[in-house]
């Protein structure tokens, strides 16, 4: 059953990081305003800075109410894409701007709500778009007059911001739907290896009682039919067979996959030519209807087999609603008018509809002479399936670390951390002309590549050491002191304060890594430091709030995420031991049922009467009953022997062939059930050859596994000719 719970949770996690995000935003976006505010329209004001300030705070609200976030984040968009546009014509001062627009802060954030909701494409295609007209914004004297050099610098950041957080989102995103696609896969094997194994045990066990009870008892009834010792035998595996058949366990619910694993075998052993399709993941039914199920379907493919000579048949089970089941058998045969069917043949009216009707489901039967048949079988659900429920687990205090996930720790990051710092370098090199000196500016960055270096060395291996981190952390504040001390005093230096970017990627990086405290101490540090410069400076509060909250915001964003992320990581482990145990006490359960309810009564059928007869002490067997008991303890045998070679039909050949001396042996070497292409051509050569008056001898034999030919079938014939046949993994038949 997919459940997707990692990309749900991680898509609802990311929505309220961004809703958290821009909330945020309002903080330094408030500082921007209050010297703007006075200058700008008053419709535009309530208008535009009411409309963020409200979605803001919506987007804040039904991210933690479990809400999708989609329309807010589109009415987010919106009012700051119409309060870019209506920028210039809003101001109303006749004096340039002393500084850019403060609507800057928000239009990154909302190409990120774009991408979140609508697709990466579109939060690419707004950032470029934004960017673009920022910049072009900002050359008008409502946006400070800049020249084309600092605009071109303006749109390159807001571009690239808002790009390296949407490609990381995508990167975590996809990671994390190639995990929900390993974890289901890998949940799938699990539930088939757990169902095998649970199946093989309980068909050991059945097969124990078989050989120990019931083909010991036919062997001695045939050769001493009137043993009162026999007699008692017979009675204790008729006894034996009861006690298997009766449950002692509370009938767990069965799975899509183990219901279409029980109408795959009824099917495959009757009609091997079938081809089964089934999408029935989403799906659990109780075992009653599981079972009837089972013995319907199993009903309609001997019916199939017997009476409709078809060539093709199509098995399809769906689940059109939620706990809803629909099988469909159709084939290609003769077919028949269901009108014309006597009234006193209740075969199928007992067997298929009135079995149906009995777990409170539908039989439709469809057929025209000639035309073929459908059986249509329906279930639905009317209540809650009982669950499997477990003791919860203590959890083990362990150190937080990131957990390895597929895709995620890759080289692509680390180039995106390059690609990052690299481009804040272009950007320093292009604000040269606002420093006092410019050899402190490249000393800086030569600092920077070192810390770069240090901090994506090993990426791999998680947590990175202590001593690396620090070191870190001291190349930053070096850089920081660098930059600062060639920063031009009392105005905003723009562009020239490239280092801050740099120190946010990195000391994420080195949180990311697994070394939250160091980090936090660096961006405290940082902080500190950079408040000291703005005061000394003498900047103001908005500017000293800007040096800070840049960090500090993509700090608090990235321990969100990586709290998530190893919060995922132990519900994802306690999920995987919790599905082990479900899986195994599922298939413990659904393998009884199967034994029961499928196997026990084929065996029943087939030997319940005899064993009767022989327990019955007044009873004596007629010659034909103990030749009945050694056909039956053959029939037994072959199938304990080589169950991969036979199926309910060719059992009826090989009996019917045997009682006229044909010396028919079948050998099962293989480990594996045989592909069904495989079983449909030895079902119908065997089935050619039994009945031909000529054979004289037959040995079939499964190859192991690895062999060119998977099936090989010798003939010897009346007149003393033989011919060695062979079949591939695609059921073709050669002759060798």
């Amino acid at each position: 059953m997919k459940l997707n719970l990692q990309t749900g949770q991680l898509t609802a996690w990311v929505e309220r990081g961004v809703a958290l995000f821009c909330l945020g935003t309002l903080i330094p976006a408030a500082f921007g305003a209050a010297t703007q505010i006075p200058f700008l329209a008053s419709w535009w004001t309530i208008g535009i800075g009411g409309g963020i300030v409200v979605t803001s705070i919506g987007m804040m609200i039904f991210s933690f109410l479990g809400r999708r976030l989609r329309t807010w984040a589109l009415v987010y968009v919106a009012v700051v894409s119409i309060g870019l546009i209506t920028w210039p014509i809003a101001w109303q001062s006749t004096a340039p701007a002393t500084s850019s627009p403060w609507l800057w802060v928000c239009l990154g954030v909302a190409a990120v709500c774009l991408a979140v909701t609508s697709g990466t494409a579109w939060g690419f295609g707004y950032a470029i778009a934004a960017g673009l007209l920022f910049a072009v914004v900002r050359m008008t004297p409502s946006g400070q007059g800049a020249p084309l050099l600092g605009a071109v610098q303006d749109m390159i950041v807001l571009v690239m911001n808002s790009s390296v957080v949407i490609v990381a989102l995508g990167v975590v995103g996809n990671a994390f739907k190639s995990l929900d696609e390993i974890e289901y896969a890998s949940q799938r094997e699990a539930t088939a290896a757990a169902i095998d194994e649970a199946l093989l045990e309980e068909r050991h066990r059945l097969d124990g009682i078989v050989h120990d009870e019931v083909m010991t008892t036919l062997v001695a009834a045939a050769q001493n039919p009137n043993d009162l010792h026999v007699a008692a035998q017979g009675q204790r595996a008729v006894d034996r067979l009861a006690e298997a058949e009766a449950p002692a366990e509370t009938r767990l619910p069965v799975t899509g996959d183990q219901l279409t694993w029980l109408v795959t075998d009824v099917v495959g052993a009757l009609v091997p030519q079938a081809k089964i399709t089934s999408s029935l993941d989403e799906l659990a039914v109780p075992q009653q209807v599981a079972s009837t199920l089972g013995m319907v379907v199993r009903e309609v493919a001997l019916n199939v087999a017997k009476h409709s000579n078809a060539t093709n048949v199509e098995v399809t089970m769906i689940s059109p609603t939620q706990g809803e089941v629909l099988i469909s058998i159709a084939d290609d045969g003769v077919g028949f008018d269901p009108e014309l069917v006597p009234k006193r043949r209740l075969g199928l009216q007992v067997s298929v509809v009135y079995r149906m009707w009995a777990i409170g489901g539908h039989a439709e039967i469809l057929s025209k002479p000639g035309e073929g048949t459908t059986v249509n079988l329906s279930w639905g659900s009317t209540g809650e399936m009982p669950k499997v429920t477990f003791e919860p687990e203590v959890r083990e205090h362990r150190p937080r670390r990131m957990p390895e996930i597929p895709e995620l720790n890759r080289p692509s990051l680390v180039r995106l951390v390059w690609i990052v710092v690299l481009l804040q370098f272009l950007l320093g090199w292009t604000s040269l002309d606002r420093v006092t000196s410019a050899w402190p500016v490249f000393a800086a960055q030569v600092l920077a590549v070192l810390a770069t270096l240090i901090t994506l060395w090993r990426s791999e291996k998680n947590p990175m050491k202590t001593a690396a981190a620090v070191t870190v952390v001291a190349l930053l504040m070096g850089v920081t002191l660098l930059v600062q001390s060639v920063l031009p005093t009392g105005d905003w230096p723009g562009y020239a304060t490239w280092h801050s970017t740099v120190v946010m990627v990195l000391l994420v990086a080195v949180l990311v890594r697994g070394r939250e405290l160091v980090a936090w101490i660096g961006v405290g540090l940082y902080a500190v430091v950079s408040a000291v410069w703005a005061v000394t400076q003498s900047l103001g509060a908005g500017d000293v709030l800007r040096v800070g909250f840049g960090p500090f915001s993509w700090m608090l964003v990235a321990q969100l995420l990586q709290t998530w992320l190893i919060e995922m990581s132990d519900r994802m482990s306690a999920s995987r031991r919790s599905s082990a145990a479900a899986n195994k006490a599922i298939a413990q359960s659904f393998s009884k049922m199967v034994l029961r309810d499928v196997w026990l009564t084929q065996l029943r059928a087939q030997v319940g009467p005899l064993l009767n007869r022989i327990a019955d002490t007044n009873y004596e067997l007629t010659e034909a009953e103990r030749e009945a008991c050694l056909a039956q303890e053959g029939r037994l045998r072959d199938a304990m022997r080589a169950g991969n070679l036979v199926t309910e039909l060719t059992s009826d050949a090989i009996e019917v062939a045997r009682g006229r001396g044909v010396d028919v042996r079948l050998v099962d070497s293989r480990g594996t059930r045989l592909p069904e292409d495989v079983r449909a051509a030895l079902t119908q050569h065997l089935s050619r050859l039994l009945t031909d008056s000529n054979t004289k001898r037959v040995v079939a034999r499964a190859a192991p596994e690895g062999y060119e030919d998977v099936v090989t079938v010798l003939t010897v014939r009346e007149d003393g000719t033989s011919e060695l046949v062979g079949l591939d993994a695609r059921g073709q038949l050669n002759t060798r």
